[in-house]
């Protein structure tokens, strides 16, 4: 079989369940990672014969496309602010959105120009304290989750993209005390009502960790509570939480944090929706 008779089964095999843009992207991608062929390439060689492994490799992951599983698992790996990173279904695959909290955080640790001692709640692939890390090579950054399986990914990242990262296992919402104390405790937690899991796309809710994704329908804000919480008892003089959201909590997360002694500041992300918030504690009265 041909490289492009393959192309041609796998689009007609598939036709029905992508739109014609995303799925020739998404072929794309496959036949660069079983080929070697880049996409301009895959057009120069198109009548090349393909091997047994390589057809019938192409053929498994077309069931895969099928069944829903999101093609960074299937590839194993994703790209997170211009860094290739190690992904499987233990881990989150990196958003875009997430790629503008870590710009945002860069965006203060530049006005205040000193090294920081930073920490990363629910890490997950580890993308955003590697991305600080290389943007900022005089601070300390630390990686925390409760996820066995998540930080040996974190941790894989860390060692291909040449970062030094402290790494914990711990459960943020059985904690009494943090680590250490912070300038910045930045977040991208779990933040989906489980009442939502009915209407979200098949790539996700079947496939990426619900750990990292849900909270119950009764607390929603638990993360952004607790986290808030301890960032009381932890943060250094002008620390910062950094945190992404859902699109409606925003809002309710800052009444949230007013009412616990915080000054809030709401963000948008590219598609016009509130994405994330930042929060420092109100000086005390009389102080």
């Amino acid at each position: 079989m041909t490289l492009l008779e393959s192309k041609q089964a796998l689009k007609a095999q598939l036709a029905d369940q992508f739109d014609a843009i995303e799925l020739n992207s998404l072929l794309s991608m496959l036949f660069e990672h079983v080929t070697g062929n880049n996409q301009l390439q895959q057009v120069i060689h198109k009548n090349d014969q393909l091997s047994e492994v390589q057809v019938n490799e192409l053929k498994k992951y077309g069931e895969e496309l099928a069944k829903g599983k999101p093609i960074q698992y299937i590839l194993g790996k994703a790209w997170f602010m211009g860094k290739e990173y190690i992904v499987n279904e233990q881990v989150l695959i990196p958003r875009p959105e997430t790629e503008e909290l870590v710009e945002w955080v860069l965006e203060y640790a530049e006005i205040i120009n000193k090294p920081l001692h930073i920490i990363d709640i629910g890490t997950g692939s580890g993308c955003i304290p590697i991305a600080l890390k290389t943007a900022l090579p005089n601070c300390t950054i630390t990686g925390l989750d409760i996820s066995e399986g998540a930080l040996a990914v974190a941790k894989l990242n860390a060692t291909q993209l040449n970062t030094n990262i402290e790494w914990i296992q711990q459960d943020i919402l059985m904690s009494a005390s943090m680590p250490s104390n912070y300038d910045i405790i930045v977040s991208n937690p779990p933040y989906i009502p489980f009442n939502e899991k009915v209407n979200m796309q098949v790539q996700v809710k079947n496939y990426e960790p619900a750990l990292a994704l849900f909270v119950t329908n009764e607390d929603p804000l638990i993360f952004y509570r607790i986290i808030a919480r301890l960032g009381k008892q932890c943060l250094n003089p002008n620390g910062q939480l950094f945190f992404e959201m859902h699109y409606d909590q925003g809002k309710a997360i800052q009444t949230l944090f007013d009412e616990m002694g915080y000054h809030a500041e709401l963000r948008k992300d590219m598609f016009g929706k509130d994405r994330m918030i930042r929060a420092s504690l109100k000086p005390k009265q009389g102080a």
